[in-house]
């Protein structure tokens, strides 16, 4: 019989995840769009852009032919001008989310953040829809740090000091899955967030969970803790 693995440290991603970020996103992305002459996209669309950072999601936002370097820096100026304002707005915390991070941290295990949001949109974003919940490291996109690159984990797992071994990473993209994997660490699926259960499977990731109460019975099986999740 094999022992279950537990876990010391849960590495959650923000948008898809925790968060669902597809109508602010979508708002502002067809404000810009409409401002510079191109075609808008649909809310589904936008689903489909999200997940390697914003610069990514205005590249494939913008028609080929106007995809400039200087026109794509522009818009993300805007774009974080804009989303500095409405962070709060068209977004909203996933069904029983709040109620995991709670009993999450009420068992003692240590709770990080790692967003391809810009760091201090992460930062805002977890003090304003998690006021109660203490992130032990919350890192978000910057020069240093930029899904799927390791470096985050390492670093969350050096700063947490928890091993690798005892990490996992709770995300609902290929590049989480592939953050989790450059990194050494496991990896749990979400489907509710911005990708479909099919791409997900590609990507081979350890767990794959269809919805908040499931995650909540995983963790309840496989942490280490104080006292377990119930």
């Amino acid at each position: 019989m094999s022992i279950k693995k537990k876990y010391k440290g849960v590495i959650f991603d923000l948008d898809g995840t925790l968060l669902n970020t597809l109508g602010v996103y979508t708002h502002i992305m067809n404000g810009l769009m409409v401002k510079n002459n191109f075609p808008t996209h649909t809310i589904e669309n936008y689903r489909e852009f999200i997940g390697n950072g914003t610069k990514n999601l205005i590249t494939r936002s913008i028609p080929e032919e106007h995809r400039e370097e200087k026109l794509i820096e522009n818009l993300l100026h805007e774009f974080r001008l804009l989303y500095e304002n409405m962070y709060t707005q068209h977004t909203r915390v996933y069904t029983g989310i709040l109620e995991i991070l709670d009993e999450l941290q009420s068992s003692g295990v240590k709770l990080a953040l790692l967003s391809n949001k810009f760091h201090d949109l992460t930062y805002k974003c977890a003090n304003h829809f998690f006021p109660d919940i203490k992130f032990d490291a919350v890192i978000g996109q910057s020069d240093l740090y930029k899904k799927p690159d390791p470096k985050g984990v390492l670093d969350i797992s050096y700063l947490l000091k928890i091993p690798l071994n005892q990490l996992v990473l709770v995300g609902d993209t290929e590049v989480d899955i592939l953050t989790a994997k450059n990194a050494g660490i496991d990896s749990i699926a979400v489907t509710w967030g911005f990708r479909k259960e099919e791409n997900l499977i590609t990507q081979s990731p350890d767990c794959i969970i269809r919805d908040s109460n499931s995650l909540k019975n995983y963790f309840s099986n496989h942490i280490t803790a104080s006292s377990a999740i119930h």
